[in-house]
């Protein structure tokens, strides 16, 4: 036989073959187990020991009389002596185990056990022998059926220990072979092939046993293990996690109660052992654990197995938080004797998702809802709205204004203290009126229910009221406002993305209007925001398939009434909309992001007419705040400039002051880079925002530009030329360049020239032209005579000086 390997720590690849080599005795276990294994296997052979003892006398009395006819009787005498004394001992030895069981055997005596088989079939083998040498037909008869049933009686007794059960067939077998070799009858090949067969099947039998014996007791053992480790992983289990196991009995009180059960539930062993689980779940007076309770009474009594039902308790007046197990127990009738589960404290997991989901659903920074938190609160307040009828639910979107500059001037933290106190003071307004949350940045939202238009406009205004109020940020007080779009429920089939986009348009018509106000939304809001997103449709078309133009409009000089540069002004005529001004598409064009490829286009069509026009000394070109704020906005000039080939000292570039206030800090810089260049910076619109004067202190410039509002009160306010005379003084004082723009009058260039304006701008000098050469030849000769009225124009916008011709 071809013996499997053994593994390093004793056990056999295969299990099968290792049953198969313990039955045979080989050491292929630990010795304890292997000891246990020859008692068992011992004990099961000492359990036939009666009917062995009784089959082994039966058969001497039977074949006595056989061997005394071919023996002398004392040699059967001493046969017989022989059998019953091997009986006599096999019989002791049986009562002695009896008395003590041997639950280990050694090596030694699983040997002892196969001496004790060997001689008793030699003793066996000489009665086929001694009958068939006889040739008593009868004997023969008789010894054969003893013999026959011997080796299956002998081997199925011996089967477990199959060794022995070998050596009894074996001694037997050859005996019997013997025995026909000597009689050598007709019938000697025959008894042979029956005789053989039988010994295999008695051999392939005992082995069978042997090895279905060896596998089911190790398979007990294993079990016996397991059920170590499983204990003692149980009490690990319970000194160390913090689950524990319960048990309860058929009317639901505790039993067994283990110390971490106690320790959990703050309770003694005795105190429990009197209660149910139902009786813990009802310490804790909450909705949800009255929940918990009546679905714990319920699965209980209808004796179901269960799993994560969260229960809640009060445990030394702390509210604690438990997750049960378990399933029925039945005794051996099927009738039910109570529950064995598994309970774990969930507490803190619980706090940690009750965290995650107010995380999830709050705003980090401000404490108050977040966007999708509102969108869900949305969806269900209009959802009611709608199974009712009402159409009181009210949306608000609210944008704070000025933010930027806080955050710009004092940092982000300032500016996140500011965010944290503007949502206090709107938790406090809508305190149980409305539902608040923060979009992010510096957008808020509100929702709630507003019985009328007058309410929900009344609320709004506090809303814009209570930030008008200073914000006080470590030793400075901020100023800031906000502006408010709101729309009510109006149609039942309205979604909240309705509302949403309702109160977004109401949002933009406020701040398009002039901030720091509310708006409610109105139908016409709607009708206008459709016709500015078709505009800036058709703007996105006549940009790309080049329906734009530029033209030029002269400056002239205050002194010698030359044209020494221009303004670049871009120009769209609509096919069915006429002329749109750029104080109508520009606004559009930088909501809609096209602002910075067409601000460059303007540019490099501005910069390569004009370089085919050497007569003008210079051309200026407006900047979109947008524009200004690119990253890379010089280099792109620059490109520009490298692509023309237009000389850097001849581009004058005008911005605005709402430059500084969308890009504080790197307004400098990019300043200085340009002037460095050689290009000039003109401010214009000067004079109509709050902080120009600071403006000249910080950053250079080379001119400003003196608003159209200030020339128009030329000669009806008297204190229309003051501002404009202190204007000039000022700007000459910082050696800057002025110009006058809105020029339509002759009153009007006369008062500019004595103020000692530098140059000047408008109609009264001409139209803008989109060939720089044409505005060029533009000269008006009596520019010193008195007699010059015939120049002036009677509306704006009709040039006499385009009649006359240059240098005449």
């Amino acid at each position: 036989m071809k013996f499997a390997a053994v593994k390093a720590d004793g056990q056999m690849d295969s299990s099968p073959e290792r049953a198969l080599l313990l039955a045979f005795g080989h050491p292929v276990v630990d010795q304890y187990l292997a000891c246990r294994v020859r008692a068992a296997q011992i004990a099961s052979i000492a359990r036939l020991t009666p009917l062995t003892v009784l089959a082994n006398i039966v058969n001497v009395v039977v074949v006595t009389p056989i061997l005394a006819q071919v023996f002398p009787i004392t040699y059967v005498f001493v046969w017989v002596a022989l059998v019953m004394s091997l009986m006599a001992l096999t019989t002791i030895k049986w009562f002695l185990s009896k008395r003590s069981p041997v639950e280990l055997a050694s090596q030694r005596a699983l040997s002892a056990a196969l001496r004790h088989a060997t001689l008793l079939s030699a003793l066996w083998a000489v009665v086929p022998v001694a009958a068939f040498a006889s040739g008593n037909i009868n004997g023969i008869w008789i010894a054969s059926c003893v013999t026959t049933g011997m080796i299956c009686g002998g081997g199925f007794a011996l089967a477990t220990v199959p060794q022995a059960a070998f050596r009894w067939v074996a001694i037997l077998y050859c005996a019997s072979v013997a025995a026909l070799v000597i009689e050598q009858g007709v019938m000697m090949w025959p008894l042979l092939f029956l005789l053989t067969s039988y010994a295999f099947v008695v051999i392939g039998s005992t082995t069978a046993a042997g090895w279905l014996f060896a596998s089911h007791f190790l398979a007990e053992a294993e079990l016996e293990k397991h059920g170590d480790v499983i204990a003692l992983l149980l009490n690990e289990f319970e000194e160390t996690s913090s689950d524990w196991i319960w048990e309860a009995d058929s009317s639901g009180n505790f039993r067994n109660v283990s110390d971490r059960f106690c320790h959990a539930s703050g309770l003694g062993r005795s105190e429990l052992e009197a209660m149910r689980m139902v009786d813990l779940a009802y310490t804790l007076d909450n909705d949800e654990a009255r929940a918990s309770v009546a679905n714990l009474e319920k699965t209980v009594g209808i004796q179901k197995s269960f799993r994560e039902l969260v229960i809640g308790l009060t445990v030394n007046g702390e509210d604690r938080w438990w997750s049960l197990a378990a399933r029925p127990v039945y005794d051996d009738h099927g009738s039910f004797t109570g529950y064995r589960g598994v309970a774990s404290d969930v507490t803190e997991a619980r706090r940690a998702s009750e965290l995650a989901s107010h995380l999830a659903e709050h705003d980090s920074l401000t404490g108050i809802g977040n966007r999708s938190w509102f969108l869900k609160q949305a969806e269900t307040l209009l959802e009611e709205q709608t199974k009712t009828g009402q159409n009181t639910l009210t949306l608000f979107l609210i944008d704070l204004d000025n933010f930027k500059v806080v955050n710009d001037t004092s940092g982000h933290p300032a500016g996140d203290d500011l965010l944290k106190q503007v949502a206090a003071r709107f938790t406090d307004i809508s305190e149980g009126r409305t539902s608040l949350a923060r979009f992010g940045g510096d957008e808020f939202a509100a929702l709630g229910r507003f019985v009328s238009d007058q309410a929900a406009s009344a609320f709004a205004e506090e809303l814009v009221n209570v930030t008008r109020k200073p914000f006080r940020i470590g030793s400075r007080d901020f100023a800031i406002g906000s502006t408010v779009g709101f729309t009510r429920l109006r149609d039942n089939g309205d979604t909240v993305d309705d509302l949403m986009r309702k109160a977004d348009i109401a949002l933009y018509k406020a701040k398009e209007s002039g901030r720091g106000r509310a708006l409610a939304f109105e139908s016409e809001m709607e009708r206008e925001v459709r016709e500015r997103r078709e505009l800036e449709a058709d703007l996105r078309e006549a940009f790309e398939y080049g329906k734009l133009s530029v033209e030029f409009q002269p400056i002239i000089d205050a002194r010698s009434g030359q044209v020494v540069s221009s303004e670049v002004l871009v120009r769209w005529f609509h096919p069915t909309r006429g002329e749109v001004t750029p104080d109508t598409f520009l606004p559009i064009a930088e909501h809609a992001g096209l602002i910075l490829p067409l601000g460059n286009w303007v540019l490099r069509k501005a910069c390569a007419a004009a370089a085919q026009c050497p007569d003008l000394e210079s051309v200026a070109v407006n900047l979109s705040p947008v524009q200004f704020m690119d990253p890379n906005f010089v280099g792109q000039i620059t490109s520009v400039l490298d692509e023309t080939g237009f000389p850097p000292e001849r581009l004058v570039l005008e911005i605005t002051e709402s430059v500084f206030l969308r890009d504080f800090g790197s307004a400098s810089d990019k300043l200085q880079k340009l002037r460095n260049l050689g290009i000039k910076i003109s401010l214009d619109d000067f004079g109509t925002g709050y902080s120009s004067l600071s403006y000249l202190r910080k950053y250079k410039f080379d001119k400003i530009k003196i608003d159209k509002s200030f020339v128009d009160e030329i000669g009806e306010r008297s204190d229309g030329l003051a501002i404009i005379s202190a204007v000039i003084a000022l700007a000459h004082n910082l050696g800057l360049e002025v110009t006058a723009e809105g020029v339509e009058r002759r009153f009007q260039v006369d008062a500019l020239r004595t103020l000692g304006c530098d140059t000047l701008q408008g109609y009264f000098f001409g139209k803008p032209h989109a060939n720089p050469m044409k505005i060029t030849q533009v000269k008006i000769d009596a520019w010193n005579d008195s007699e010059a009225e015939a120049a002036q124009i009677e509306e704006p916008g009709t040039s006499v000086a385009s009649n006359l011709k240059s240098g005449t």
